[in-house]
């Protein structure tokens, strides 16, 4: 089976009828759905967040092209990070099954990033604190042998003025070389090769000198 994709912004001039669309087998979006995995709860909650796949980007980059194998892969994370749960973790909920596929992974929402919290909410921030809130999922992590890979604002959620780690698209297990989806550009080195400590802790450094630039203006 296969979709047939074109994207356009939406106030595009552009005649759809004119365009080439691409087939994109769904083999490549939505992986098999493996029976011991957990499925998310039906009906769904109404204060959750459900991740999907983005075609937006598809055929730009090699890892716009294995978005089932990174589907998956955060998935097979996420079924980890559930039967070790911690306060500075993101909330696995389960998958979203569609004729036996995964087409998205369920997550209790949180209200905003980091980012956010520092740039357009005025109330006070303790930064020290929150640093130590992802000092300590890190560690977590890192516990269960798992290398997060893109700790960077906008994937640390807030749980009131609780830090919690979320987006896992990237994070390998201890000592893995490094998947086509490596991190995000200016908050990981382009150095790292394999999933290490270090890798974290070099986001945690950058996390550290955005929180005090910011939050000293």
């Amino acid at each position: 089976m296969q979709l047939r994709v074109v994207v356009t912004p939406a106030n595009s001039q552009v005649d759809l009828l004119e365009l080439d669309l691409v087939p994109i087998p769904t083999s490549q979006i939505w992986p098999p759905f493996p029976r011991q995995f957990t499925r998310a709860p039906e009906p769904l909650p109404q204060d959750c967040y459900i991740k999907r796949p983005s075609l937006l980007y598809y055929g730009d980059t090699k890892a716009s092209t294995e978005l089932s194998s990174l589907l998956l892969n955060e998935a097979e994370v996420c079924e980890i990070l559930r039967a070790f749960p911690h306060p500075n973790i993101a909330r696995y909920l389960g998958c979203i099954v569609e004729n036996d596929r995964i087409t998205g992974l369920c997550f209790v929402k949180y209200g905003m990033n980091l980012s956010e919290r520092v740039t357009k909410d005025s109330r006070p921030f303790d930064v020290d604190l929150c640093l130590r809130g992802i000092q300590k999922g890190i560690q977590h992590l890192h516990s269960l042998d798992l290398i997060h890979c893109d700790l960077n604002p906008t994937n640390i959620l807030m749980d009131g003025d609780t830090p919690v780690i979320g987006d896992f698209d990237s994070c390998q297990r201890k000592g893995e070389k490094l998947g086509f989806k490596a991190g995000t550009r200016g908050w990981t080195s382009q150095d790292f090769k394999f999933a290490r400590p270090e890798n974290d802790e070099y986001g945690l450094s950058k996390i550290r000198d955005f929180l005090f630039q910011v939050c000293k203006m």
